[in-house]
């Protein structure tokens, strides 16, 4: 069955970021988005994220994307998935009274971002990221956890509605008297969701592995597996904190030829490892999901040398949007200096 491919033509932005007004036209292939450092670059494949799945890929609140002295952004985008046109606007506003997103999908509103996503997929790759790999557990839980979303829509539902009632919980630990039989309550219903998260991890982890380099491997260790959130209340309560659960001490580890890559494997070793992960990544994204996602590479110029980089580059199709220093041969660049 032929693949279904997807890409952006255009992207508009107000008010988010350091953007106030911004508007820039891409193409099929590569595209290199390049200028000095704090010009926006990162802020633009942000942005484009951001219509896939509304959350910033940069660990930030939605708050935090709009730009200074306003109460709101709109990121819109005109898509093509499968030969067809699509618009996409996403705005979320601010104030004193409440928070709000919406998004809209060809001028209708839609109930579920996910189903968005049914149209348009775009995933962000920092390369900054492979120093996850001598890093904390929560940073490879949210690399992890931010690809399994795009890869599994239910799993995007699941985490969200899981975060949600942790976001809960949590507030109501911090409060001076704790209402246990509330904490109780959600203890429960986060339950059913934990497991969940847990299974499907394990899944997807092991599908990856059939498509990463034989010299490496990403083993998911789940401390969580077996246990029950409500069985420690009363520590909870002492520590005022959900102690329990997926987003605690659950773990990836990686490893070069059979040795944890953390300890043994060479700084160079550790960016072919994160190039491997990225190439088994879009082709188990390609061969699952029978679609051809746009990606996002956020400065690999700053981690590759430039042997490394043609060839990563090389191994990609479809519609690629890189953010570097300088322009690529052969690639439609785009000067952000003189936007």
């Amino acid at each position: 069955m032929e693949k279904r491919r997807m890409l952006i033509e255009s992207l508009r932005l107000r008010n988010f970021r350091c953007f106030s007004e911004y508007e820039v036209n891409f193409k099929d292939g590569i595209n290199v988005i390049y200028g000095p450092n704090g010009a926006g670059k990162t802020s633009i494949l942000e942005a484009i994220a951001y219509l896939s799945n509304p959350r910033s890929f940069r660990g930030g609140r939605d708050y935090h994307l709009i730009k200074f002295g306003t109460n709101f952004f709109e990121v819109s985008g005109k898509i093509v998935s499968g030969g067809k046109k699509h618009d996409i606007t996403v705005i979320y506003k601010s104030d004193e009274t409440k928070k709000e997103k919406i998004a809209y999908l060809d001028g209708n509103k839609v109930k579920r971002f996910r189903d968005i996503q049914e149209v348009f997929i775009a995933i962000p790759f920092s390369f900054k990221d492979y120093l996850m790999i001598d890093g904390y557990p929560s940073q490879r839980r949210e690399f992890f956890d931010e690809i399994f979303s795009l890869l599994d829509l239910e799993y995007y539902e699941i985490l969200r509605n899981y975060e949600k009632l942790l976001d809960e919980r949590n507030a109501l630990l911090a409060e001076e008297n704790v209402d246990r039989e509330k904490v109780l309550k959600l203890a429960n219903e986060m339950q059913p969701l934990a497991e969940k998260i847990v299974e499907k991890r394990e899944i997807m982890i092991n599908e990856l592995s059939k498509y990463l380099d034989p010299m490496f491997k990403v083993e998911y260790v789940s401390e969580f597996k077996g246990k029950n959130i409500a069985d420690y209340i009363d520590e909870d309560i002492e520590k005022r904190v959900t102690t329990v659960g997926p987003h605690t001490h659950d773990d990836y580890v990686f490893y070069y030829n059979g040795y944890i890559a953390k300890y043994f494997a060479s700084e160079g070793q550790k960016r072919l490892l994160y190039l491997s992960l990225i190439i088994a990544f879009k082709k188990l994204i390609e061969e699952t999901k029978l679609y051809e996602p746009v990606f996002l590479f956020d400065d690999p110029g700053n981690v590759l040398d430039p042997h490394l980089l043609e060839k990563f580059i090389s191994n990609l199709s479809g519609q690629v949007i890189i953010a570097g220093l300088s322009p690529l041969l052969g690639a439609h660049n785009i000067n952000l200096a003189k936007e």
